[in-house]
């Protein structure tokens, strides 16, 4: 039985997904960067996160140099910056307050929490590459009332507080 590329984007465009920002620094100590849904949390104990990326994008090979990435985790009403990176744009950090971390990796002054992470381990899966990274520094907000910006069905969504 084979599942058509339409109707397995139509399914799974019903899995909601947290909008994160993917970021690591090329071979040039360049920024770069993508948004992505295809992220989660893998481990507690050690501290695991897993983000998918497509082996075409200029991200895929940056990790691939750099072997450490940060993940962004975007807030409601970032839909803007969530369609700069998920553009071919050059220029994607512009105008954008950011901050070095310990591996190198950009981390976004306006995202609502972030992971600096060291890739453990690179699995080969299709067109992606699922990338799970060791979590060597966390910041976050501590307001509960601002909410996540989610993808869902096509289109940027949050949810009410």
């Amino acid at each position: 039985m084979s599942v058509s590329a339409r109707d397995y984007r139509g399914a799974l465009a019903n899995l909601a997904g947290g909008v994160v920002i993917v970021t690591t620094s090329d071979w040039r100590g360049q920024p770069r960067g993508m948004t992505a849904t295809a992220v989660c949390s893998v481990s507690i104990e050690p501290p695991l996160v897993m983000a998918c990326v497509h082996r075409e994008a200029a991200t895929h090979r940056a990790i691939g140099h750099s072997r450490a990435f940060a993940l962004n985790l975007l807030p409601a009403r970032s839909e803007d910056l969530a369609r700069r990176f998920a553009s071919s744009r050059r220029a994607k950090f512009d105008g954008l307050r950011t901050e070095t971390g310990e591996t190198g990796a950009p981390i976004l002054a306006d995202a609502m929490a972030h992971c600096e992470c060291k890739v453990e381990r690179a699995v080969d899966a299709g067109d992606h590459t699922i990338y799970i990274g060791r979590v060597l520094e966390v910041g976050y907000e501590k307001d509960e009332e601002r909410p996540p910006l989610l993808y869902f069905r096509g289109g940027y969504r949050s949810i009410a507080p």
